[in-house]
Parts: C-alpha cells; sequence; structure tokens
C-alpha cells in the first residue's frame, strides 16, 4: 500500500494567532459552494496562508519553503480560503453556514474579527491574525521595497459577504494578491481550493 502523501507541512506560529497546520499539496480547479465544508471548515484560513508564504524561522529562513514554490509554480492560479470579509469591517474565520437568505448572503458562527481595511492597493504590511493587508501604497515601487519579488496586490468590495481568495494571476498582480470581490457561489477562473488539517 502506498504511503498517503502528509501535504506541506506549516510549522505553529503561536497558539492563539495561526495554529500549526498542513496544507494540500494541489489546489483543483473548484467552484465554491454555499455549505461545502471543504471550503467553510476544510480549507485554510488567509492568516493560514500568509504565515506559510511569507513566515520566517529565527535564522531567517523561511518556515514553509515548500509553500512558497507551491505558489509560484502555480502562476494563472488561486486558492480560497475559509475566510470571509463582512461588509468590509469583519473577518469571518470558518463560519459553521453559508446561505444566500433573503437576497443578501450570510455567514453564520464561525471567528469573527473588527477590520480597519487600508484602501485598495500594494500591499505593505499584512495583518497577523487575519492575514489582510493592513496597509497599502499607490505605488508599487514602495511594496517592492518591503517585498521585492513578493510584492502583491490588494482589492475588496466592502458590500455585503465576500470570499476571500489568495492569487497569483497572469496579470502582474504578484504571487499573494488578496482578492475579497466575489460573493460565495461565485466561480474564480483557474481558482481552486487547498485542503487543510491542523
Amino acid at each position: 500500500m502506498a504511503k498517503k502523501d502528509a501535504g506541506i507541512v506549516v510549522p505553529q506560529l503561536t497558539r492563539t494567532i495561526v495554529p500549526g497546520v498542513v496544507l494540500g499539496r494541489e489546489i483543483v480547479n473548484y467552484r465554491i459552494q454555499p455549505n461545502d465544508s471543504s471550503v467553510y471548515g476544510g480549507a485554510p484560513t488567509l492568516a493560514e496562508l500568509r504565515y506559510a508564504y511569507f513566515g520566517k524561522n529565527s535564522d531567517g529562513s523561511f518556515v514553509s519553503p515548500e509553500y512558497r514554490e507551491s505558489v509560484l509554480s502555480n502562476r494563472g492560479r488561486g486558492e480560497w480560503t475559509s475566510t470571509f470579509l463582512r461588509d468590509g469591517r469583519e473577518a469571518v474565520e470558518r463560519p459553521e453556514n453559508v446561505v444566500y437568505r433573503n437576497g443578501v448572503w450570510v455567514a453564520e458562527g464561525g471567528k469573527v474579527a473588527r477590520l480597519e481595511l487600508p484602501p485598495e492597493g500594494w500591499a505593505l504590511e499584512y495583518d497577523m491574525p487575519t492575514g489582510f493587508p493592513s496597509r497599502t501604497s499607490q505605488k508599487r515601487k514602495d511594496a517592492e521595497k518591503v517585498f521585492g519579488d513578493d510584492t502583491s496586490y490588494f482589492w475588496y468590495n466592502s458590500k455585503g459577504l465576500r470570499a476571500v481568495l489568495r492569487g497569483f494571476g497572469l496579470s502582474d498582480f504578484g504571487p499573494f494578491c488578496v482578492v475579497a470581490d466575489f460573493v460565495p457561489g461565485d466561480r474564480g477562473s483557474g481558482s481552486g481550493v487547498r485542503s487543510a488539517s491542523r
């Protein structure tokens, strides 16, 4: 019997911010579906992906070079997270239920954190508890001074409930482009979902 691949192991940062997680190696094309536990409960949060991609050990090495390589080798693709943006003011992680009710998408349960999002733009800094950019610039060169080749763009829609995607598009928006523009149920071309276990 073949041994099952454990995926990409991302060590724990702290117990309260980012739990240890094992990310699946493959991102499969996926249409997000309401109440699908593989996205809402099983996918990594934006904070976990931010840590897996940017996190460094005390010696300066990346905590998960395997995850970085997986992202960088999948240009033109993205991955859904189990994080949602509600009205541009709250991050909702792993909601228990996502439903379309009376013409409005609703996330029920899950971990909720207040946000003060910067304007759309090039990420200069990321919030560790949520993974969302906390400072941006309209000038790409400002972000390149901080992130070099990892310079990435952030855009969002502050109306209603939005599914959050980490993407590395064919356009030049960077490998950790954070997009919170799709309503649950939308289709993202080239987007998949990566399973995670804790």
